[in-house]
């Protein structure tokens, strides 16, 4: 009784049709190489928020978006819409003789499933000049000295700029 007792253990621990326990041949190796995206690999983006020096100061966040999909070996790396950070590292308001704004932002990681990524690269803008040349600048000066003032820098909602890889990118595949 005793061998007949281990013998229907033993048939029932046996799995079905020769597969193995982990779901057939069809099952993924577990042991398959992650994607590697190198450093340098270049991402798109565009700004979410207007960015303007007449109202952002150096240290501000920005927020932007990858606008078009990374994809290594068929597998989506970073998805659209997926959130980029920035900072203002310079935030200068327009000033009097004709000295115009500037903005001047790093941006700094990408917000991925599995935490973050380091993220390079800069974005830059300046207002233009307030008088259109140099003679013109000049008589408003001697008129009105802090009249002539320059224009403010705007980064426009929805402004393309590309960001890349800071350091190599490793992602298990599913």
């Amino acid at each position: 009784m005793r061998c007949l007792t281990i013998g229907v253990a033993l048939v029932l621990a046996l799995p079905a049709n020769g597969q193995d326990s982990a779901g057939g041949a069809a099952a993924a190796s577990p042991f398959a190489p992650p994607v590697v995206v190198p450093a340098g690999t270049i991402i798109d983006l565009v700004t979410i928020n207007a960015i303007s020096s007449k109202k952002s100061v150096k240290g501000d966040l920005l927020h932007l978006k990858v606008a078009s999909p990374l994809i290594v070996d068929g597998m989506t790396v970073i998805a659209v819409d997926t959130v980029v950070v920035g900072q203002l590292a310079r935030a200068e308001q327009r000033g009097a003789f004709g000295r115009s704004g500037k903005l001047e932002a790093h941006l700094l990681y990408a917000e991925l499933p599995g935490g973050t990524v380091r993220i390079s690269g800069a974005i830059e803008a300046r207002g233009k000049g307030g008088a259109d040349d140099a003679a013109a600048t000049a008589a408003a000066f001697l008129a009105l000295p802090f009249v002539a003032t320059g224009r403010s820098a705007e980064i426009p909602a929805g402004s393309a700029v590309s960001g890349r890889l800071s350091h190599d990118l490793r992602i298990d595949r599913p």
